[in-house]
């Protein structure tokens, strides 16, 4: 049978629709570049805040009307688990798969082969996995057009090392479908990275719901540092590995100066902050201790002069004060983050931060999330203006030209995380997948412009 996986959420489900899509291909299954040319259309949902439920929701309506006569319709991961009755309700979906479930990918793509199948239940204990979700809900074909510029000519591969989280934050749902943490081996995380860079992956990026956290079950201490070091062991000097989702409370002494010591390592760390006020961070369920995270932000900069820093907030959390929002203000002056995201706080039914007092007003919360935006977005770019004149390798992702046709390559360099963060323009052309020293030439909030050096 011919199938279409799409993808929504973030890296690490990702992984799983490669996973999917490995198992559908060794068993002879054909994938197919668009929806329309498929028997299988797979749909891997995301449903980590209400605007992700409501792009799954609308993806899959749309898919689902476009069904021709004989085509059939799968909803996959967290929102066919976490909400089930949602979407049993869109007309055309066939059958629903949980995120632990598509191991089973195969047997149910072939049980639609037959004529009639009824619309399965997901289990009851499949997880939910983590996403960034769009601020608006897409159409399956503005997703197909990001999906297709996102994957053509791409030199990097998420490498997932566990699923799940020891933490219980009070405002997520992951643990409530995912559980603990459960750390792949660290044997299967090097057979998977050297295969990865058999396929011609130029970068690898470690994620997980909690990487700092890897290797705990494993009976391992200090577990990302031990895995880190093996893996530079077995992976050319030339590839990049980065950090996402490294919660700051795991972050060592031994993992600062691992990845201060091996070139392998992007002097990059994604670690989700989410507040900066004890009293807010405590109503959250996580460390209050601010403290502590700017002598750890103090440490690793000793450790790596130029590395880039990243980090989440929340604006709006319940109970958050005027006093607590302008500490969280402060901190970001304080800190001077390379780069930062914000959430508006969304009120997720079944979580202990939905049932708080002193929910703040939408008014409130939009008003926030926009200032914090504002004073981010001049310390980014005073950062990014700190690189003018020095000179970065460019992973090179894809190149075209200017409306006057004049050639233009664009990449990322050590500072940029795949699809979150900024790029670098650069004048010429070049290769996908290929490493080119550039020299900085122009900087604004979010990218860098150079030419080549040398």
């Amino acid at each position: 049978m011919k199938y279409h996986i799409v993808t929504l959420g973030c890296p690490k489900n990702a992984v799983d629709s490669e996973g999917m899509d490995g198992l559908l291909s060794a068993q002879g299954h054909q994938a197919v570049a668009v929806a329309e040319d498929a028997d299988v259309i797979i749909v891997n949902t995301c449903s980590f805040i209400a605007a992700a439920r409501a792009e799954t929701l609308g993806v899959l309506k749309e898919l689902g009307e476009r069904k021709r006569p004989g085509q059939r319709l799968i909803a996959a991961g967290c929102m066919a688990q976490s909400h089930p009755g949602e979407v049993a309700t869109v007309q055309g979906v066939d059958a629903t798969l949980g995120t632990q479930q598509w191991t089973q990918i195969g047997a149910m793509v072939g049980q639609l082969a037959q004529p009639v199948i009824p619309l399965a239940p997901a289990a009851a204990t499949i997880p939910l996995i983590l996403a960034t979700a769009a601020e608006q809900p897409v159409s399956y074909a503005d997703w197909r057009t990001t999906q297709i510029r996102r994957t053509r000519h791409t030199p990097s591969a998420y490498l997932k090392i566990s699923d799940g989280c020891n933490l219980r934050c009070a405002f997520c749902t992951i643990p409530r479908f995912k559980g603990d943490m459960r750390s792949k081996p660290v044997g299967a995380v090097l057979a998977e990275a050297q295969e990865l860079v058999a396929q011609g992956a130029r970068e690898i990026v470690l994620v997980a719901q909690h990487l700092t956290d890897y290797g705990r079950d494993l009976g391992l201490q200090d577990g990302l540092a031990i895995l880190l070091e093996e893996l530079c062991q077995v992976t050319p000097p030339d590839i990049w590995i980065r950090l996402m989702y490294a919660y700051p409370h795991g972050i060592s002494e031994r993992l600062i100066a691992t990845m201060a010591a091996h070139p392998q390592i992007c002097h990059y760390l994604d670690m989700p902050l989410q507040h900066a006020h004890p009293a807010t961070l405590r109503r959250m369920r996580r460390p209050p201790d601010t403290d502590r995270t700017l002598r750890l932000i103090a440490e690793l900069r000793a450790a790596m002069p130029d590395i880039a820093i990243r980090s989440t907030f929340i604006a709006g959390y319940p109970g958050e004060t005027t006093a607590e929002f302008n500490a969280l203000l402060e901190f970001l002056q304080t800190a001077q983050l390379d780069r930062v995201g914000v959430f508006r706080y969304s009120r997720e039914p079944g979580t202990p931060a939905a049932e708080l007092p002193d929910q703040v007003r939408p008014q409130v919360i939009e008003r926030r999330w926009h200032e914090v935006m504002r004073l981010q977005q001049t310390i980014s770019h005073a950062r990014n203006q700190r690189w003018i004149g020095r000179t970065l390798t460019v992973l090179i992702e894809g190149n075209g030209a200017t409306d006057d046709g004049i050639p233009l390559s664009v990449g990322r360099s050590f500072r940029d995380a795949p699809e979150i963060d900024g790029q670098v323009f650069v004048w010429g052309s070049y290769p996908s997948g290929s490493m080119v020293p550039v020299r900085v030439t122009q900087a604004t909030a979010y990218d860098l412009w150079g030419e080549a050096a040398g």
